[in-house]
């Protein structure tokens, strides 16, 4: 249960009680106590600071995970039972049956109720108790949930807000890269853009792969993402949607259905004496290069470009290097401001004096590295323009880059232990979702509001209060719009690769999910008909503790 998802939980409690008033003449009073203790809790698990006082307190972060699973365990208790009282409901199907005879079936699942919410209630109060025995400090509940940053803006017209393909400082490096893609002459046909992460390589590879010279240049065009856990038939499969254009129905089935081989065919013979420019993204392995070269037809007019961060790649694919390197300060101080103060142009962009020093502190902490200052900014976005608030931030900055030498993960953990409690929640489910994964922005709203993460705000739709939530997200640089629809609204999006992490690392810590590398889910793939992932079928590696419970895989590695 992730903090968030204990106002769902006590909305479902509040049904529950509703729903089964018959069956409480023995337990109401415990499941009410349970109620209340719960009211309790959910006021200190949303206070915006907990997550940083945790940091800094050992005794109050234990004290903080045993509430936690005090919760999980409540959520357990009810839903079984409610699973088991449905079932036994299926099993009795003859709504003619007397009254007391229906009753009857339901006593030991409330016997065993009762006795189950009443060690749970004992576990409670002991665990309160602790907070005085062992003087934990936390915020008051009167406290909690009320900073501002907890208001997500209400549906208006958005401000434009820094998208990847405006990042600044990056001129140069695309003409630089555009360059050596379409110079007739080139020993090699590979050509590599290489550096750490958080450097902004796709962002980058993007920019040249949509000029319009390099569109005019090459008669044939695909971007794919790599990622560590790759498969050749899927890449294959990503290139042929994006260069197979026009094809029929009944040709794009046969294709989807095809093996390797028979996909290296048809890419190789649809590549074949055309100029093509095939981008790689987020390579890890040579062997990515290796699989994919035997399927794409020698050329010395074609090109490949490709985004890693291991320079061995590059050198062992033969590749002509492009190394980039962090920002320099006049670039980051512009992209800090323009992420920072997202009203108006670049140009008229300008910090408050009083603000000038703190602002450049923050932006240097970040070491030229595009994705912690759109990350940092963004965060500084939706606070007030005053010095003690940010100084507060750069405090938690320092506070959370002292623990450790990766200092863009510091940043990014800043930011996450900023967010509002409902969004800390969804922005935790998209470490579920595979490295470099497209996700459609329609299905991550219904499993938000699914899992009780979405807030009821007046009278507005549900759907559109979870939008917001998305459209807060991206503001903040903690989710990449991948595309958008003609009227502007997202139609996709996904997670980098060190956010994704970052989500991992804190799921772990709240229990929320946990990711087990062994378990590989096999999907079927398939782009001509539509590239984006699908929860169903997910290539997920994950386990999780309660969202995926009814999901097992077959023999085969498909899941049921």
């Amino acid at each position: 249960m992730a903090d968030g998802n204990i106002s769902s939980f006590l909305e479902k409690l509040g049904n529950f009680v509703v729903l089964e008033a018959a069956l409480f003449a023995e337990v109401e009073g415990q499941v009410r106590l349970l109620r209340n203790e719960m009211e309790w809790m959910r006021l200190i698990l949303e206070d915006e600071d907990i997550d940083t006082k945790c940091n800094q307190d050992r005794r109050l972060k234990l004290w903080v995970n045993q509430i936690r699973d005090v919760a999980y365990d409540a959520e357990d208790v009810i839903d079984e039972f409610m699973f088991k009282i449905g079932h036994q409901q299926q099993r009795r199907s003859n709504r003619f049956l007397p009254t007391c005879v229906r009753f009857a079936d339901k006593l030991p699942f409330i016997h065993e109720l009762d006795g189950r919410i009443r060690e749970i209630n004992i576990t409670i109060e002991k665990i309160l108790a602790n907070k005085d025995r062992y003087s934990i400090e936390s915020a008051s509940p009167s406290e909690a949930g009320s900073s501002s940053s907890d208001r997500v803006v209400q549906r208006e017209k958005r401000v434009p807000i820094v998208e990847e393909a405006d990042v600044v400082g990056m001129t140069g490096e695309a003409e630089a890269v555009k360059q050596m893609l379409v110079e007739e002459e080139s020993e090699s046909r590979v050509v590599a853009i290489v550096g750490m992460g958080g450097l902004g390589k796709t962002t980058l590879a993007k920019k040249v792969y949509n000029h319009s010279e390099v569109n005019h240049h090459f008669e044939c065009r695909a971007l794919v993402y790599v990622s560590q856990d790759y498969r050749i038939r899927e890449l294959l499969m990503g290139i042929a949607y994006c260069i197979m254009t026009n094809l029929s129905p009944e040709r794009k089935t046969e294709i989807s259905n095809m093996v390797e081989n028979q996909l290296g065919e048809e890419v190789n013979g649809y590549l074949k004496d055309k100029r093509y420019l095939i981008v790689l993204d987020d390579v890890w392995s040579i062997q990515v290069w290796h699989g994919l070269s035997l399927h794409l037809p020698e050329s010395n007019k074609s090109r490949v470009l490709i985004t890693t961060r291991n320079q061995q790649i590059a050198l062992e694919a033969y590749a002509k290097l492009y190394q980039l390197h962090p920002l320099g300060e006049k670039e980051s101080w512009e992209l800090f401001l323009k992420k920072t103060f997202p009203f108006g142009s670049t140009s008229a962009v300008v910090c408050p004096a009083e603000l000038e020093d703190l602002g450049k502190k923050i932006t240097e902490k970040c070491k030229g590295l595009p994705l912690a200052i759109v990350v940092s900014g963004g965060l500084l976005s939706r606070k007030e323009k005053t010095e003690s608030s940010w100084k507060k931030i750069l405090e938690n900055m320092e506070w959370h880059l002292s623990q450790g030498p990766e200092s863009c993960l510091g940043i990014l953990a800043s930011s996450y232990s900023d967010l509002p409690y409902f969004l800390k929640a969804c922005f935790l489910y998209c470490g579920i979702f595979p490295e470099d994964c497209e996700i459609k922005a329609g299905q991550l709203i219904q499993m938000w509001i699914i899992e009780g993460f979405v807030q009821r705000r007046g009278e507005e739709m549900v759907e559109d209060v979870a939008e917001d939530y998305l459209e807060e997200l991206i503001h903040r640089s903690m989710i990449q719009v991948a595309r958008r629809k003609r009227d502007g609204r997202v139609k996709s999006c996904r997670i980098h690769d060190h956010l994704r992490d970052l989500a991992i690392s804190k799921a772990k810590d709240s229990k929320f999910f946990e990711v087990h590398p062994n378990m590989i889910f096999a999907y079927p793939f398939n782009p001509l008909g539509d590239s984006i992932f699908n929860l169903e079928v997910a290539p997920i590696e994950t386990s999780i503790h309660w969202l995926w419970q009814d999901l097992k895989p077959t023999d085969n590695g498909e899941v049921l």
